[in-house]
């Protein structure tokens, strides 16, 4: 398995919605180089994270 060095990645910007269509972000740019973020929402704080495996997981 091979480390990629994020400090020299540039997160790409977040993508304008098509109309009618959902707006997409890089998951780069949300979860940074930690690859965390805590999402504040109706009094709960949820986190979402990427897995050792590449994917995204979202827990309570």
């Amino acid at each position: 398995m091979s480390h990629t060095d994020t400090s020299t990645i540039t997160p790409p910007p977040a993508t304008p919605p098509v109309s009618g269509a959902a707006p997409e972000i890089n998951s780069l740019r949300l979860l940074g180089e930690q690859g965390l973020l805590r999402i504040a929402h109706k009094g709960a704080v949820y986190t979402l994270r990427t897995t050792s495996k590449g994917g995204l997981i979202l827990t309570k």
